[in-house]
Parts: structure tokens; sequence; C-alpha cells
């Protein structure tokens, strides 16, 4: 029999022992059953299924394919069980310009692995069935270089719900491309910087049918990326904001293009908000930690210029930050309301 390695040790408090229960079982690469995804370059010399998965940003996390029986005490009380296949992370790389660089000092890092909310066959959202129904939902805190974990909620059917007490709900289309992808996509038609918009010709964010354009948005990119043409544009109306403070652009710093030397102690309420305008709905980023790095006396667009237009767009996290955010699969619909997530329960 194969050695089998332990999966990545997860250093952050884990869920307790009498409400979740994991039974693991390795998927091999033998004639008498293969998976889809147990084929070719995905098999090793053990004879082991394999997976890699890999972000635009560089992230990459690497390790086992398993089949998992997981158990869980529902709120009744009760235990249910479910079968699912997903990877056992051995090796997490590339996290470290975003969340935490312990494995350059001999440690283990936070991240344990990627968690699959697309849209195909094995993410983890379409392997719950009908108990998902087809939604999910989150709300993130402030990103925070220094954070160690979050108390906020990933929810999942009919605890994924959205527009509570005051809460005004926006909802835009999802958009169905003509060829097979796990992202989801939305029509971005414009985008704003403080009071003044970039005004994009009509068109210029679309979704073509080889994979050009588009706009994506993925809660686990940490941050923002748009294709350098547009990402030009839009750094056009915060240098003219910043100019018009008095605070002139300084090149750029670390891995932001767009950056500024900011004179001493700052007025925060200065910074401009930046608006994406959706089809049919305004989302609204006020707050300039969720739209801006800050590095002592310089402060940087939090979006980083990318090289392909392969999507256009994709909407990060940090972007996504104070906002109860809903995803509809079965009515193709994106909904997001404002929402202080360390509230979050």
């Amino acid at each position: 029999m194969a050695s089998v390695r332990r999966c990545h040790q997860n250093f952050l408090p884990r869920y307790a022992t009498l409400s979740l229960e994991f039974i693991n079982y390795i998927l091999s690469c033998s004639l008498l059953y293969t998976h889809p995804l147990c084929k070719g370059d995905n098999c090793n010399d053990d004879g082991q299924c394999t997976y890699v998965a890999r972000y635009k940003t560089g992230s990459v996390t690497s390790g086992i394919f398993a089949k998992e029986k997981l158990t869980l005490r529902s709120d009744t009380g009760s235990l249910e069980s479910m079968e699912l296949h997903m990877g056992c992370g051995f090796r997490q790389k590339n996290f470290e310009k975003f969340i935490g660089n312990n494995h350059l000092y001999g440690k283990q890092d936070l991240i344990a692995g990627i968690l699959g909310l697309g849209s195909g066959q094995w993410s983890f959202l379409n392997q719950l069935g009908v108990a998902g129904q087809g939604k999910f939902s989150y709300c993130f805190q402030t990103f925070n270089p220094n954070t160690k974990g979050s108390e906020t909620y990933l929810r999942f059917g009919s605890d994924a719900i959205i527009g509570g007490a005051s809460q005004k709900v926006h909802t835009t289309p999802i958009v169905i491309p003509e060829f097979q992808t796990q992202k989801y996509y939305l029509n971005l038609e414009d985008i704003s910087v403080g009071k003044k918009r970039v005004r994009f010709p009509r068109g210029t964010f679309k979704l073509h049918s080889q994979g050009e354009g588009g706009t994506v948005i993925d809660s686990g990119a940490p941050i923002s990326i748009m294709y350098k043409d547009h990402f030009d544009r839009v750094v056009d109306l915060v240098d003219e904001y910043f100019d018009d403070l008095g605070i002139k652009y300084i090149g750029s710093h670390q891995n932001f293009d767009m950056c500024f030397g900011l004179p001493g102690r700052f007025d925060t309420s200065k910074y401009p908000s930046i608006i994406l305008h959706f089809q049919q709905v305004d989302y609204v980023i006020p707050d300039y930690k969720a739209n801006f790095i800050i590095f002592d006396e310089i402060v940087c667009l939090g979006i980083f210029r990318g090289n392909t237009s392969k999507p256009a767009f994709v909407l990060g996290a940090m972007q996504q930050a104070n906002k109860r955010i809903l995803y509809n699969v079965m009515d193709r619909s994106l909904s997001f309301a404002t929402e202080y997530c360390e509230f979050d329960s």
C-alpha cells in the first residue's frame, strides 16, 4: 500500500469534534475505479489521484484528491452525513503576498487550500446537491494583513439569506457564457472614482465567445485585477482626484502600480469612493480600506494592473468587504447589501 501523508495542519481553531467528523479515502488511479479527475497527469508514481489548483494571482494549492464522508450534527440535534470529493492539501504557496509568509520562516502557512464554489460539477456547492439549493452567501471583514482568522460565516442553502432589517438589497444578473466555465461573470457597464465617471464606451467589458473580456467576481482572488488598458483609464481619474488635493503620484510600490505620497496625517474622509456600475445596480465601495493599500506615508490603489483581458476585470475579496453577497445559481443572480461584517453570526 502506498504511504499516505497527513494533510495540511490547520493552526486556526477547528470545529468541535462532536459537531463534525471527516472520514477520508484517498482516490487511486486503478483500472478498477477511475474517477473522471483521476487520469493522465493527475496520477502520481504511487497511483494516487492528485490535484493542482491555481489562481490568476499566482497562488497555488496541490495535494491528493480524496473522497470524504462528512458527518455533521444538525440544528435539530441529529447526525447528517454526506459524501464529498475534495483535495487534501499538502502544499500551499505564493499566498505570502497577501495572507502571511510563515513558510519563509520554516513555519506552516495559515492557508489550508482552496474551497471551490464555482458552477462546475465538482465544486463544493454542486456536491451539496438539494441541500445547497444552488445558493451561498458570505460577508467579508475589512482586509487586515495581520489577521489570523475570521469570525464570519460561509452560508449555504436555506441559511443563505439577505435583506435584514433596514438592508437595501441590490441584484444584478449572472452572465451565462457561451463556453464552459466555473467563473461567475457580471455585466459591468462603467466605473466612477468619486463623483466622476470614466465613461467607458458601451461594451468595453462585454464578455465574448472565446473568453475575451468580461467581469468576474471571485471571492478567492485577494486583490482585484483589471486589464491594463481599462486600468490606465481608471487611474487617470484617481490621479486627477489626488492631484486636486495636492497629493502627487510617486510611481509603483511593491506590487502596486498607482501609488501616492501622503503628506503626514491625512483625513481618511477625503479618500474617493469607487463605484462599479453593473447592469441594473451600482456597487458602491465607500471604505478607503477596501479601495487603497496604505504603507506608512505611501498609499496605493488596491487594484492590480493585468496584462490579459481574459477576463477584463476580476472583482477580488478586498473590494467585497462589508457587503453581504449572495450567489443564486438557480435564478442566475447575484445580490448584495451593505453590512458591517464583523457582526456576522
